[in-house]
């Protein structure tokens, strides 16, 4: 599976104003796991369908959290400008204008929802957040909107990530350079983890509540950890079907994180099944099944099965039980490459970290992705992914990773 898209190397347009657009889908890009899709910053293929998956997923996935364009360039400043896939179009729709009536949520800022956020490598080989885009409404009710991000200056060649939003998608996406500059790819990074981490869950996977897109507990994990990912959380809608567990097996992944417990309930003789076969998301009927398939795709890429992330812990609750039991009987069956991550590890324990209760604000997104960082770099430990390329790097590089977990 391709999951990096276009290098753009070289590529420029000669314009008039002294400037240049080049389309985003020229652009060096990460994030993107299927090319069969609808639309082309879409996370899930055309083919995930109300028959084969959760009815919600027909809207979720036309949104781009998790994507990030990563690149170099020769031009001395930056601009960026897109419009959003979801808008607020006003009474009358617009031709190619989908209404979901927000770019922003009662409980989630706009810039999280609908923003792109724009971070650089420092000297110190460190991602620093640069810039955050805002999504403006047209002043006609009956216009689409854009987002922007006003002219910036840069040192040429500066290493640029560009995440795209959380809780929306994107229609076009444009980066203004100077004339004659040019888009270059990153080089391979220095952890050698070229695969990678798919995580797959909830509305908190997919970011919900981040300020902006750059604080996803994904994203914070991609930059720490120096490994690209890839974002399938869906909300309420990470139910483990049999073919969301098809979907997962066709990427090539280095670890896959499984995070979907605050979507499921345990089943019982009464309940009524909505949905297609499998959507319903009963932990007790589709968990196995979908870990088994997965494995039997990929038999030793390590598997991270993580519980409910409960800010206030009151204990394992029977989904925690239940897959905690799970995790006992396949390492007993022998099964490697298998790491488990209890509640306990992902909050504080207080409601400082969410905004509800619930959905974790940027000091929560912090604590998951300390959590979630440790857990998938464990699952590299037990899988042999770090010693490998512990032994490639140099030896300041291997000081850098001291930390790791044994």
């Amino acid at each position: 599976m391709r999951w990096l898209f276009l290098l753009a190397v070289g590529f420029s347009v000669a314009s008039a104003s002294g400037v240049q657009w080049i389309d985003g889908k020229e652009l060096p890009m990460e994030g993107k796991a299927f090319e069969d899709v609808e639309e082309f910053y879409d996370r899930l293929p055309a083919s995930a369908t109300t028959t084969n998956t959760s009815s919600g997923l027909q809207s979720l996935k036309h949104h781009t959290a998790g994507m990030v364009f990563r690149f170099k360039t020769t031009s001395p400043t930056l601009a960026f400008r897109w419009s959003p896939y979801y808008d607020v179009c006003g009474p009358r729709k617009l031709p190619g204008c989908r209404y979901n009536g927000m770019l922003g949520m009662a409980h989630m800022p706009a810039t999280g929802v609908s923003g792109i956020d724009v971070y650089v490598k420092g000297s110190d080989g460190e991602w620093k957040h640069r810039q955050t885009g805002f999504i403006y409404g047209s002043a006609n009710r009956n216009a689409t909107s854009w987002g922007r991000i006003s002219r910036f200056g840069i040192s040429p060649g500066t290493p640029v990530m560009v995440y795209m939003p959380l809780y929306n998608g994107i229609r076009k996406f444009e980066v203004e350079l100077a004339d004659g500059a040019r888009i270059e790819p990153l080089p391979p990074r220095r952890s050698g983890i070229n695969k990678p981490v798919v995580f797959y869950g909830t509305s908190i996977t997919q970011g919900g509540c981040a300020s902006r897109p750059g604080m996803a507990f994904s994203n914070i994990v991609g930059r720490k950890l120096d490994v690209p990912t890839v974002n399938l959380g869906f909300t309420g809608n990470g139910h483990m079907e049999p073919a969301m567990a098809d979907y997962l097996s066709r990427i090539d992944a280095s670890c896959y994180v499984l995070d979907c417990l605050w979507n499921m309930n345990m089943s019982n003789p009464s309940s009524k099944l909505p949905d297609g076969p499998g959507c319903h998301g009963y932990v007790d009927l589709n968990y196995e099944p979908f870990l088994r398939k997965l494995r039997a795709a990929h038999p030793d890429t390590p598997i991270v099965m993580a519980e409910q992330c409960d800010v206030t812990l009151g204990g394992r609750g029977p989904k925690d039980r239940f897959v905690r039991a799970l995790y006992e009987k396949l390492i007993a069956e022998g099964w490697k490459n298998l790491v488990y991550l209890p509640k306990g590890r992902m909050y504080s324990g207080d409601g400082d970290g969410t905004v509800d209760g619930c959905h974790p604000n940027d000091k929560g997104m912090e604590e998951l992705a300390a959590a979630f960082g440790e857990a998938v770099k464990d699952a590299f430990q037990r899988s042999g992914v770090l010693r490998k390329q512990a032994s490639e790097r140099s030896p300041r590089v291997k000081q850098n990773h001291k930390g790791c977990m044994k």
